[in-house]
C-alpha cells in the first residue's frame, strides 16, 4: 500500500491533476480583515466582518457574514444575516420570495412590474404585496444567530429566524423560527431536541462566548470541552 501511494505521489499526471485542482480552489483573501474567497464565490453587496470563508461558487447577494462563519460550495444566500462562528453547509439556500395565495392568480406579474426580470408584466405601480418576507421588519429576510449550525442541503424560507446554538440536520426545509440550542429537522422541520438542559441554555444566552473577542477564545479554549464547567466558570 505504501508503494502504490508513493507511485502516485510521482506520478506527473497525479501532481497536475493536484495543482489545478488548488488552483481551481484559491481566489484571493484580503489580509486586514482575513477573508478568504474561492473561485467562484461571489459577495455581492455584502458585509463580511472577518476570519469569513466562502468556498467554491458560495453566493452571498446583500448579506451580513459575522466573524469566524464559513460557507461551504454551493450555497446561496440571499438578504441573510449570519452571526459569529457559524459552520453553513453545502447547498443551503436562503431568501426564496413569497407569492401571495389568496390572489386570484400566484403569478407575480399581477402583484408587481416583473418586466426587468420576465420581460412581461400586468401590473404597473407599487406593488400590492411584499414579495419579501422580512425578519422582525429588518432588511434581512433570514437571520441565524452565533454558533448556528445548518446541515447540507437545508432551505431555509423567508422570515424565518434561527437562534444562537442551533442545529438544522441536512435536508430539512425550515419554514419557522428554531429556538436557541434546538435541533431541528424533517420536511418540514421539527423540533428534535435541545442541545442542552434547559438551565445550561440560558446560561450560555447570557454568557455570549462569541462575544468575547479572539483573544479570551484563545486563552480559554480548552474549557469549551465541558458545558456544564464552563457555564459554572463564566455565569
Amino acid at each position: 500500500m505504501k508503494l502504490i501511494s508513493i507511485f502516485r505521489l510521482l506520478n506527473p499526471a497525479y501532481i497536475i491533476k493536484q495543482i489545478r485542482y488548488q488552483i481551481k480552489l484559491y481566489k484571493f483573501s484580503h489580509s486586514e480583515l482575513k477573508n478568504y474567497m474561492y473561485l467562484g464565490s461571489k459577495s455581492t453587496n455584502t458585509i463580511m466582518k472577518g476570519h469569513n470563508v466562502l468556498f467554491p461558487n458560495a453566493d452571498c447577494y446583500d448579506c451580513e457574514i459575522g466573524e469566524f462563519s464559513y460557507i461551504q460550495k454551493n450555497s446561496c444566500l440571499y438578504k441573510t444575516k449570519v452571526g459569529k462562528f457559524c459552520s453553513i453547509a453545502d447547498y443551503v439556500k436562503t431568501g426564496f420570495g413569497n407569492h401571495p395565495t389568496e390572489m386570484v392568480s400566484t403569478y407575480p406579474g399581477f402583484y408587481y412590474d416583473t418586466y426587468n426580470e420576465l420581460k412581461y408584466s400586468f401590473y404597473q405601480g407599487k406593488p400590492k404585496t411584499e414579495v419579501l418576507r422580512k425578519t422582525g421588519g429588518g432588511k434581512f429576510v433570514v437571520e441565524i444567530g452565533n454558533d448556528v449550525w445548518i446541515g447540507s442541503h437545508v432551505l431555509i424560507l423567508d422570515g424565518v429566524t434561527i437562534g444562537d446554538g442551533a442545529v438544522v440536520a441536512a435536508g430539512a426545509v425550515v419554514t419557522k423560527d428554531v429556538e436557541p440550542y434546538a435541533i431541528y429537522g424533517g420536511v418540514p422541520a421539527k423540533l428534535i431536541k435541545y442541545r442542552f438542559k434547559p438551565e445550561i441554555v440560558e446560561k450560555l444566552l447570557k454568557i455570549k462566548w462569541w462575544d468575547k473577542g479572539e483573544k479570551w477564545i484563545q486563552e480559554h479554549n480548552e474549557e469549551f470541552e465541558d458545558v456544564e464547567r464552563f457555564t459554572k466558570l463564566y455565569e
